[in-house]
């Protein structure tokens, strides 16, 4: 700074004093202004807060000890300005009460104009800025350190596509061809997606990014390296923005996931396989469960046809007995019925066991309409007077003690053969456990809520194991001489029946089954005489493709004074029903014919002829006792008395 006068600077007028501190106030420094001697003749306030001195202190001193403050030796600096040469921007720390400073020093020589030298000094506290920037280069300094340290390449670009900055994973990529900008990247990489489509350079995720998409996770192939080694790689890239929200460039962050892709890959192969394997084993299991099922269910249909021929051969023995002895007794009339009589009830039981199979084959229940009222106490009489020729045999040549209390009343609601049959399965039972004899026991009690039956003994009993599972079909003590089907007959019995069958028993100590049923409803009192109609003769159309059948049933109802016309099959039924010259009353037909369903022909009867009387005669369980198109079904073997009255119409 040159001034007109040095010597108006050391001794100004009043006029100039004031002008001069006004200036030295206004300037935004810390000044001082020393004269030719090199003493202090001027300062601002900024400079005597910089240095603690006040202006008394301050003024007139020389300029080595006006710095006292000062963490640096200022002494080459005066000298230099002193000498008629500038020092400028020289950092020096200060101790200020306020804590250290660094002020950024200017040494400017003054001359007058008689030559005398004076030095200005001018300070310009730069403490905050310094920190801010030394805080800024370490800021920098870790955000280089992570961005180089990062697995991941990454890359910085412009707004035009130019490479701004990338880390040291980046630059290993393509080490000898570094690529500056986006395109050249792009035609490097030669990137392409994973079902082998290639990107043009503006559907790169960088560019799209500069157009201000994000873009997140996408899995692309590239070249990499000299040789060109293919990559997968995972790419995410994010638009920069400035203050105004306008895109100036991008950043995009590349993941290797190459040995990644191909361990998925390693492992869908192996799943696929794994799965065909799983495919495979399952399918032979499958096979295998197959056959150890038809191979159970071609034991188990031996062992019920086993337990099947079992029940009918005890129905037929007593059929055999009674026939040989209604020969024997063939001018006795009274033995003659007596014999009769058990030949029906035999094969009664016989047709209950044929039915009971029907119904396990199509797991069918109870049909109640067929249901009747059933004494107990008849059918325990019933069942003794059939088996006690045979008890001897059954006990191994011992006496069989027979204990009865039966109560009156006990009657239930059910199917008579199927009752006899399952108390015939529990005498038996019994007898077969009492070898070498016992006594046996049959009860009948009667309470408020169920009628019950129990057949005792006193033989070998069961062990707990045995009575879990006695009901169990299939399950037998007996060995190669038992089928297992016995005691499951008389479980399936009680069930059908709405009731429940228990077992008590201990080995050594004989055993206990009782059969517990509903109350049947049936009301005690006469007997009402069946009411007498008028015998009315029908012209009827018997279809049957049995012959004995067929011929049996034409002399039942021929019998009775109707009129007969057989025929064997479904064609034959059809022209006879479309013949008016009959006169037909009543059809009565068989379901399995040889050349067709009984029941198609039912609905063509009932379409043809609406008022004629239509029966079903089947050896099968009925598949519906009240279908429309139907007036009576029977099953067979079908009593005679039930026969004729179906087609009278009496019931």
């Amino acid at each position: 700074m040159l001034l007109s006068s040095l010597d108006g600077a050391v001794n100004p007028s009043g006029t100039e004093r004031s002008r001069l501190d006004a200036l030295l106030e206004a300037v935004p420094l810390a000044l001082s202004v020393f004269d030719g001697t090199l003493a202090l003749v001027a300062t601002n306030a900024r400079y005597r807060d910089l240095t603690g001195l006040d202006a008394s202190q301050a003024i007139g001193r020389s300029i080595y000890d006006s710095f006292p403050n000062a963490l640096a030796d200022l002494t080459e600096q005066v000298d230099i300005a002193a000498g008629g040469a500038p020092v400028v921007s020289v950092r020096v720390p200060f101790q200020h009460r306020g804590g250290r400073r660094l002020v950024e020093a200017t040494f400017v020589p003054l001359i007058d104009t008689h030559g005398a030298r004076g030095v200005l000094f001018a300070g310009s506290d730069v403490t905050e800025r310094e920190e801010l920037r030394e805080d800024l280069a370490r800021s920098v300094a870790q955000l280089e350190s992570i961005f180089d340290v990062l697995p991941d390449s990454v890359r910085v670009v412009d707004a035009d596509g130019g490479t701004v900055r990338t880390n040291a994973q980046a630059q290993l990529e393509h080490a000898q061809a570094k690529p500056q900008s986006l395109r050249e990247l792009w035609q490097l990489d030669r990137p392409r997606t994973l079902n082998g489509t290639t990107l043009f350079v503006h559907e790169h995720p960088t560019a799209r990014a500069l157009r201000g998409e994000r873009v997140r996770g996408e899995i692309l192939e590239v070249r990499r390296g000299t040789s060109g080694t293919p990559a997968v790689i995972e790419v995410n890239s994010n638009p920069l923005y400035d203050p105004h929200r306008r895109v100036r460039g991008a950043v995009t962050v590349e993941r290797d996931v190459t040995e990644r892709t191909r361990l998925e890959q390693q492992v869908r192969t192996e799943a696929d396989r794994l799965e065909r394997m799983v495919q495979e084993r399952t399918s032979e299991l499958l096979a295998l469960q197959e056959a150890a099922s038809r191979d159970r269910r071609l034991a188990a249909v031996g062992q019920l046809a086993a337990g099947v021929m079992h029940d009918v051969n005890n129905a037929l023995n007593p059929i055999m007995a009674a026939a040989y002895l209604l020969e024997m007794n063939a001018e006795n009339p009274v033995a003659v019925r007596d014999y009769a009589v058990r030949i029906a009830r035999a094969a009664e039981t016989g047709a209950a066991t044929a039915a009971r199979v029907g119904r396990f084959i199509r797991q069918e229940p109870l049909l109640g309409s067929r249901e009747e009222a059933v004494n107990l106490n008849v059918m325990v009489e019933e069942v003794v007077a059939m088996t006690r020729p045979l008890w001897r045999e059954r006990a191994k040549g011992g006496v069989v003690i027979l204990e009865q209390s039966l109560a009156p009343g006990a009657i239930i609601r059910g199917i008579a053969g199927e009752i006899r049959e399952a108390l015939l399965n529990l005498v038996q039972n019994a007898l077969d456990a009492m070898a070498g004899g016992g006594t046996l026991r049959i009860r009948t009690t009667v309470d408020a809520e169920e009628t019950s039956v129990a057949v005792s003994d006193t033989g070998t009993g069961m062990s707990e194991e045995v009575r879990e599972r006695a009901f169990e079909p299939f399950f037998t003590t007996k060995g190669v001489s038992g089928t297992g089907l016995g005691l499951a007959e008389v479980y399936g019995i009680a069930r059908r029946h709405r009731g429940r069958a228990e077992i008590e028993s201990a080995a050594g100590a004989g055993t206990t089954v009782r059969l517990a049923f509903p109350l049947g409803n049936f009301t005690a009192g006469p007997v009402a005489e069946p009411e007498l109609r008028p015998r009315q003769r029908r012209r009827i159309l018997l279809v049957e493709d049995h012959h004995d059948s067929r011929e049996f049933m034409q002399a039942l109802l021929e019998s009775d004074g109707h009129t007969v016309l057989a025929v064997r099959n479904v064609e034959e039924a059809r022209e006879r029903l479309r013949d008016d010259s009959f006169g037909l009353d009543v059809l009565v037909t068989d379901i399995g014919l040889p050349d067709g369903s009984g029941w198609d022909l039912v609905s063509y009867a009932r379409e043809l002829r609406p008022a004629l009387r239509i029966g079903v005669v089947t050896g099968w369980e009925p598949r519906n006792e009240q279908d429309p198109a139907c007036d009576f079904t029977l099953r067979k073997p079908v009593g005679a008395a039930d026969l004729l009255a179906q087609i009278a119409g009496y019931v």
